[in-house]
């Protein structure tokens, strides 16, 4: 039900605009009360995050799918897998960009996307050390894997903007990106 309601109010977000649609009308599209659809989401704010959050949980568990031995530069690259493959299909990318058009005209759901994006980083930055830690038995230098979950993540924007003209060569573009930019511990 959950991702029924996120995707109707997804479109009537498109349709009509994020502001000019209310909560009232999502849930009569649905065929549900408000007070339904605050079971589901706290506000419609977080219908447009849900799919930031549902995309963050899959790169961070790709991730934590990845061999302990493997370099952190290229575990992070496997990471952006699910980003790929939604912008590679054109169904996904189309909608991904609309949502994020909706995203960057409202300064609160900017501010909200830009932290959650922090908390991804900070996520899988985590996940590093404990793997580091795991795998070494010492102390990882916390400070450098941040940089290096940024670094990445520096990479997979410059991307996005780039590949926008040439949808199908965001995967080549994201391997030549992180190539250029890999750390020379990676």
């Amino acid at each position: 039900m959950q991702s029924r309601i996120a995707r109707t109010a997804e479109s009537l977000f498109v349709a009509k605009g994020f502001e000019e649609t209310t909560v009232d009308e999502i849930a009569a599209a649905v065929g549900m009360s408000q007070r339904s659809f605050f079971r589901y989401f706290a506000s419609k704010d977080e219908v447009v995050l849900d799919s930031l959050a549902r995309l963050g949980e899959d790169m961070a568990e790709r991730l934590t799918e990845r061999p302990r031995d493997e370099p952190e530069w290229d575990s992070l690259r496997r990471s952006f897998d699910p980003i790929v493959e939604r912008y590679t299909d054109p169904g996904h990318r189309e909608h991904d960009a609309a949502l994020q058009r909706i995203v960057e005209c409202s300064p609160r759901l900017f501010a909200a996307y830009l932290g959650r994006l922090d908390r991804l980083q900070r996520t899988l930055a985590d996940r590093l050390v404990a793997r580091a830690a795991d795998r070494t038995g010492c102390e990882p230098d916390a400070l450098l894997l941040r940089a290096t979950v940024g670094g990445a993540f520096a990479c997979l924007h410059a991307t996005m903007l780039h590949a926008v003209a040439d949808p199908e060569a965001f995967a080549r573009c994201l391997d030549r990106t992180m190539a250029a930019l890999r750390p020379a511990a990676a």
